[in-house]
């Protein structure tokens, strides 16, 4: 039932990474040829971020099961996790939320605190950890985005059928809001909207959102949820005019370095 519960969630969380792409530009300009190093892929489905030689920071809700002991590969080369920590405001919705008006999910999941870290028991010797963006100043930020999740466009929305395919894309998008402890971006129509303009679909969550600022890189976001209204019957993912929730991980770095600090 637990697992049910959890695959449930994460088609509305969307977040496990590829992307919504705008309709009138080519798909193969989303295209990735060659990963980042600090972009993790989990043993299930979805992502996490490298920020630390031994330490991925994801979202919690792409912890479908005890992960202790399973093996991840980077970079061709395979390592174990130690230790899996999830936020202590992490909660998992009751089942009656999954059903009916979507507006009471929506509250939930903008309520939780959806954020894990991942222990692995040796150093990463062959990727370059990401630096966290230590700002509190996202909001009218530039993000770039990575996931290998469903695929689609504004119109028609994600295509669940792609989500298999595993294809690494990115897009870009502008932070429209940064509150508490999420940023949010707004995928635009084709008028308003930038050159890769995108959003992230399902198998996208907690796929890195990155600034450039000078000559670093820094992680601003993970990718969590998409807000939706009406039934969640009629729901329909990516598609224009639909805000996109991330984990602001600004707002977590006190609780990143309690446990990164204390547990090198």
């Amino acid at each position: 039932m637990k697992y049910l519960l959890l695959l449930i969630l994460a088609f509305f969380c969307f977040g496990n990474n590829a992307s919504i792409k705008r309709h009138d530009i080519p798909s193969e300009n989303y295209l990735v040829k060659k990963a980042p190093g600090y972009l993790i892929d989990l043993p299930h489905e979805g992502h996490g971020v490298l920020i630390n030689s031994r330490w991925i920071l994801t979202v919690a809700h792409t912890i479908f099961y005890d992960y202790v002991g399973k093996e991840l590969a980077i970079n061709s080369k395979n390592y174990q996790i130690e230790r899996v920590y999830i936020h202590p405001g992490y909660r998992e919705p009751d089942k009656s939320l999954l059903q009916g008006n979507l507006k009471p999910l929506m509250s939930f999941f903008k309520s939780r605190h959806d954020i894990a870290l991942i222990k692995l028991k040796t150093h990463v010797v062959n990727a370059e950890p990401i630096k966290i963006y230590s700002g509190r100043s996202e909001q009218n930020k530039t993000i770039t985005v990575f996931g290998r999740g469903a695929t689609g466009n504004g119109i028609t929305g994600e295509d669940l059928k792609t989500k298999s395919h595993r294809v690494l894309h990115k897009f870009q998008n502008i932070v429209a809001s940064a509150e508490d402890h999420w940023i949010t971006y707004i995928f635009d129509e084709p008028i308003n909207a930038l050159p890769l303009e995108g959003m992230h679909g399902s198998g996208d969550s907690g796929g890195p959102s990155v600034i450039m600022e000078g000559e670093n890189t820094y992680l601003v976001g993970l990718s969590s949820w998409q807000l939706a209204f009406g039934d969640i019957s009629n729901f329909k993912g990516g598609l224009y005019g639909t805000t996109a929730y991330q984990v602001r991980v600004s707002s977590y770095q006190g609780w990143i370095s309690s446990l990164v600090g204390s547990e090198q």
